[in-house]
């Protein structure tokens, strides 16, 4: 009988013998069969190595396991709130188009309301002003259910931020600032002026 196999466990169990003489490790080896480096588990620094209950190293690295999880939960977050901010700015950047592409059409139309006055002038028949008067009510509805609605001017107060002085007249029957006539209509649309009223207004010396 040669060198090697007077090596050879008499356990009756061959390779699975744990009891050390088998081992290429040396004597008394307790590491699991499935490793490959062969060493104690305490000893053992092979990340991929089955003697390791977590591969992470749960022994000597769960500290960093668990900073990490929360690294990247913290860019989870993150990222989903900046999502959400995205989410925002475009509905309120497409909101925003959608208002100025309205107003360009309005004011645009403005115009063409301006002639229902000049026309209505010319109109000796009562018939025919009563039908121009329908067209132009049913247009400034159909624009007041857009948000558009005419501004307020004879007989009120002054207002800069929704009228423009073309002319001042004295009238001793009224007050400074009271407005005697409108010149040209303005409007607003949704709020926000997108002309102002041509206005002549009462001054008193």
């Amino acid at each position: 009988m040669d060198e090697k196999e007077e090596k050879i466990c008499g356990c009756d169990k061959g390779e699975t013998c744990t009891c050390g003489e088998q081992c290429e490790c040396g004597e008394n080896c307790t590491c699991h069969e499935n490793c490959e480096c062969k060493k104690e588990d305490s000893e053992c620094d092979n990340q991929e190595c089955s003697c390791q209950e977590c591969s992470c190293h749960e022994h000597t690295h769960l500290g960093h396991c668990h900073d990490r999880g929360e690294e990247y939960l913290l860019l989870a977050k993150q990222i989903q709130a900046d999502f959400e901010n995205f989410r925002r700015h475009a509905l309120e950047d497409i909101k925003e188009a959608k208002i100025l592409g309205q107003t360009s059409v309005i004011e645009v139309f403005l115009p063409c309301l301006d002639t229902f006055k000049e026309a209505k002038k010319s109109i000796q028949d009562e018939k025919v002003l009563t039908g121009v008067e329908m067209i132009e009510n049913k247009i400034l509805e159909a624009l007041s259910s857009l948000g558009v609605e005419k501004i307020q001017s004879i007989g009120e107060v002054y207002n800069p931020h929704l009228h423009d002085v073309i002319a001042v007249m004295p009238a001793e029957d009224k007050e400074n600032d009271i407005i005697l006539d409108q010149y040209q209509a303005g409007y607003t649309f949704k709020g926000k002026v997108i002309r102002h009223a041509k206005v002549i207004v009462v001054k008193n010396s």
